[in-house]
């Protein structure tokens, strides 16, 4: 299990900063949200996906990859390139979303109606987002191509359920899902302290969790049990060669049982409770709490939302990897 956790934490480092990317470039796209968040976030995003490659580089090389028997070994020489390239593809964006003043669709300073929402504001098109919205769908698919790479590296350890689809599809729903939140979360932070924001970017982005949620919980069940530990290939009983104790050592008994904190079971029935029920009971309060525009208190279940899908994907794809 240890040698696999440099592996469950770079792909859900891969899934968090691509599905994060994605739902900022969205928002940017619907233009409804502040410029300062785009831009505070953008950068953070950007350090992020450095750590990401970073990580790659240096925990799951082709080299590394290609010791274990199970992964599709054609695909693991292409992983590098895309991750690279949604690094490098999201310095000019960032870069546009600085020189751009009018980015987001929002002013700093705006009137409001008698709901007290902000009233949108009429952006005429501009070279700058012209070329930040290239620069930010660039990045995406850059970003949806690595998800798709890596997901055909690791397809083959449950290619038995329906030639590996639903494996391939739920790497997409975890990065909306994991990256969806985390957006929504900070972004709900906006609100704390500029109250008449207009809830729709709020919902939209609360609402990319819930379906990514439900389509893993589909390809879940679609694909049947996450551990692999049943398709780990055979290999015949090692030979025991009996060694002589050493004079004032205690011996451990060979027939001793060895008892485990949670079985596999256990620790699949948690995944199933933290990572899809809390997310979708949590989620759709948070969902219910926007409309209502109690933003203070839908930021608070977007939070639990973060911390129970990051366990529940830590949990996940540590089962799924358990047969290596």
């Amino acid at each position: 299990m240890l040698q696999t956790l440099p592996l469950v934490l770079f792909i859900v480092m891969a899934e968090v900063s691509i599905g994060a990317v994605s739902v900022l470039v969205f928002l940017d796209w619907r233009n409804e949200v502040k410029r300062g968040f785009l831009i505070s976030y953008a950068l953070i995003y950007l350090v992020l996906a450095g750590l990401t490659y970073w990580f790659q580089q240096v925990f799951s090389p082709p080299a590394l990859l290609n010791t274990y028997l199970q992964l599709d070994k054609a695909w693991t020489g292409f992983l590098s390139l895309p991750l690279l390239l949604f690094f490098l593809l999201l310095v000019p964006y960032s870069l546009f979303l600085v020189l751009d003043k009018h980015a987001g669709g929002v002013d700093e300073k705006v009137s409001v109606n008698e709901e007290g929402q902000e009233k949108p504001q009429e952006r005429r098109p501009s070279a700058l987002r012209s070329l930040r919205m290239l620069s930010g769908v660039a990045t995406v698919i850059a970003g949806l191509v690595t998800l798709f790479i890596m997901a055909m590296i690791y397809r083959p350890l449950a290619a038995t359920n329906g030639a590996g689809v639903f494996t391939v599809a739920s790497f997409f729903a975890a990065a909306f899902a994991l990256g969806g939140v985390l957006t929504a979360m900070w972004l709900g932070h906006w609100y704390l302290v500029t109250p008449a924001l207009s809830e729709k970017p709020l919902l939209f982005s609360t609402t990319v969790v819930l379906v990514a949620v439900v389509a893993q919980v589909a390809f879940f069940l679609a694909a049947g049990p996450a551990s692999t530990y049943v398709n780990k290939p055979t290999t015949p009983p090692a030979v025991t060669v009996q060694a002589t104790p050493i004079v004032g050592t205690q011996i451990k008994p060979a027939n001793a049982p060895v008892v485990t904190p949670l079985s596999t079971d256990a620790i699949g029935w948690i995944h199933i409770l933290v990572g899809f029920i809390m997310p979708l009971v949590l989620g759709g309060l948070a969902w219910k709490l926007i409309r209502d525009r109690s933003f203070q208190s839908a930021t608070g279940m977007l939070y639990l939302v973060v911390v129970c899908s990051l366990a529940g994907e830590a949990m996940a794809r540590g089962l799924f990897l358990i047969g290596l």
